[in-house]
């Protein structure tokens, strides 16, 4: 994207173009009604439409205004001092970057030199008169991504973290005297800091966030969430301290708690190594940083949310390459299941949906699958929000709503890729559903994800959205419904007859001698009974006799009800069928899958 001109400078830049003969009279009447009509910077249109490129934007921009142009000279110039001065937040949200200070002026790398409240603000902060050096956004964000990282990198380095880890590995069984020290250690301001976070200012918080209670404490919950497999951490203030629960198998766990004294340092802590401004508390910020433990790279996703009580955080674990070891063997799937799956993944067309609710493994799924089909003969492109794992050989966009780049935008451009199979993280609306369809009517294999309750509810789904029938039984090919079961921990598991109840509930004769299993609890998996997870599946595959019955309008029960005479198992059937194979308990089962209709 060109330097983002608004006003003058957009009425100045046309006709130094036409007179430069960059641009002809139609193409400049063109631009204005384009602009009039989208609203778009005049600029954009003009490098999007293909007339002039955006070096030469920005060049007669700069030669317009004097102004000079970005280059690495002027990032080589860059003083580290004003990194400290100007947050990364600021810099984002108005897309500049402070490189040098001179004889009380500051040069910056701006995207837009007229933008009064970007040069406002930093004038403010930095008590200096602002000159701006012309750079695309795109320059601009990625040496912003590139000296904030250093300088993160940099920290990380002066606290130490580096060589912490098998310091942190030691602290996996030593909660008490964690809690012992932290409850004995007196921070030299305890009598005059306030509790209440808010009165602090930034350069206390960063100070009280290397305390070593703090650190030992952060540390702590961090490397006993991986070591237990944790999905998620929860960092929760309360009214008088602060409580740290993780996520296991789909269940919350109580692991640690502080005393409010240390509620705003634990919080900056986790801001700070999350890349966040630990200044800013009253609106959610997002950041993410790695470790690595015992031969694993961990990264974390992590959110922080304002409540009455002060922050809430909430790290979401991602273990890099654990999906990349995923086969379609390890999903559980079972033989016929399987070779339905094969029958259509390996097809050049079609669309494939996976559903259920939030947490239920789709994206696993949807990523083993690319896993088991990608070849250096296929152009795999995904779209997703966010991209969580990184698939080598698979080229990943992230959709940015915030700029209004979303799943609809995504697919328009990937379409002009020469893709072979594109796989889009959600289908949300109705421009994504028609791009999605269209494109594997178009010889595109296309897989996504819907949320319904079962597989046949995917079909109803895109109808609903405003997808024509035909269309939908001439592109989809197969809907799967899954949900995630805790599997019965194999240390404490024990076989007991089922009682007449449970018979009846899974439809099986009272007179049958039928056994099923549970967990009686062991240190192993705390005393649950679980330990790990697995997928259930519903499998719904678009038959000639089903497609008749879509095109006839019928309902959905019609639908689901000849899935079922054709063979498909349902969510309950194939949950069933695992507790009979004592993978997982009858309680879970029926605690997970939906009442079927």
């Amino acid at each position: 994207m060109a330097v983002l001109l608004t006003g003058e400078a957009q009425n100045s830049l046309l006709p130094l173009l036409l007179k430069r003969r960059l641009l002809s009279p139609t193409q400049a009447e063109l631009a204005l009604q384009i602009q009039k009509r989208k609203g778009e910077p005049l600029e954009d249109i003009i490098v999007r439409m293909g007339w002039v490129d955006e070096v030469e934007i920005n060049k007669l921009v700069g030669e317009l205004w004097d102004i000079p142009v970005f280059g690495e000279g002027h990032l080589a110039r860059l003083e580290e001092k004003l990194l400290e001065l100007v947050p990364e937040s600021l810099s984002r949200k108005h897309v500049f970057l402070p490189l040098w200070r001179q004889e009380g002026q500051i040069w910056v790398a701006m995207s837009d030199p007229f933008d009064l409240v970007a040069i406002d603000d930093l004038q403010r902060l930095t008590k200096h008169q602002v000159k701006p050096i012309l750079a695309t956004a795109e320059r601009v964000l990625a040496a912003i991504d590139e000296v904030y990282k250093k300088k993160a990198a940099r920290e990380k380095e002066q606290e130490g973290l580096a060589g912490q880890e098998q310091e942190l590995q030691n602290q996996l069984d030593v909660k008490e005297d964690l809690l012992e020290e932290m409850s004995d250690f007196k921070l030299e301001l305890d009598e005059s800091r306030p509790d209440d976070e808010d009165e602090e200012d930034a350069n206390q918080l960063r100070i009280h966030a290397g305390d070593p209670p703090v650190v030992k404490m952060v540390n702590f919950v961090l490397v006993r969430a991986i070591s237990d497999k944790a999905s998620d951490i929860h960092v929760e203030p309360k009214e008088d301290g602060i409580q740290v629960r993780y996520r296991i198998d789909g269940s919350l766990f109580d692991l640690i708690s502080a005393p409010k004294r240390l509620k705003s340092s634990i919080l900056s802590r986790l801001k700070i190594l999350s890349g966040m401004d630990i200044a800013v508390k009253r609106v959610p910020q997002d950041g993410s940083f790695s470790i690595h433990l015992d031969q694993q790279e961990v990264d974390f996703r992590v959110n922080s949310l304002p409540t009455i009580y002060g922050e809430k955080i909430v790290l979401r674990l991602l273990e890099k390459n654990a999906v990349l070891k995923n086969k379609l063997a390890d999903l559980g799937l079972g033989e016929q299941l399987e070779a339905l799956f094969r029958k259509y993944i390996y097809r050049p067309h079609g669309m494939i949906l996976v559903t259920g609710p939030t947490g239920s493994g789709k994206s696993t799924t949807l990523y083993t699958i690319l896993n088991e089909i990608k070849s250096p003969h296929k152009n795999i492109i995904t779209v997703e929000d966010p991209a969580e794992y990184r698939l080598p050989g698979i080229q990943q966009v992230q959709v940015k709503p915030d700029i209004g780049f979303d799943f609809a935008d995504a697919l328009r451009a990937i379409l002009r890729q020469d893709p072979d199979i594109i796989m889009i993280g959600e289908i949300r609306d109705m421009e994504t559903a028609q791009i999605a369809v269209k494109s594997s009517l178009t010889g595109h294999l296309v897989l996504s994800t819907l949320h319904t309750n079962d597989a046949p509810g995917a079909i109803v789904r895109l109808i609903n959205i405003g997808i024509d029938s035909f269309l939908v039984a001439s592109s989809v090919t197969l809907a799967i419904a899954q949900r995630l079961v805790k599997r019965i921990c194999n240390a404490c598991k024990e076989k007991y007859a089922a009682s007449a109840e449970e018979k009846e509930i899974m439809g099986i004769n009272k007179s049958e001698r039928v056994f099923l299993y549970r967990g009686k609890g062991c240190s192993k998996c705390r005393n649950t009974g679980y330990s790990g997870r697995l997928a259930v599946f519903e499998v719904f595959e678009m038959s000639a006799e089903i497609k008749r019955i879509l095109l006839e309008k019928s309902g959905m029960d019609e639908i689901r009800g000849k899935a079922i005479e054709q063979g498909m198992e349902t969510l309950k059937a194939c949950g069933f069928r695992r507790a009979l194979e004592g993978v997982t308990s009858l309680q879970e089962v029926l605690a997970t899958c939906i009442e079927e209709r």
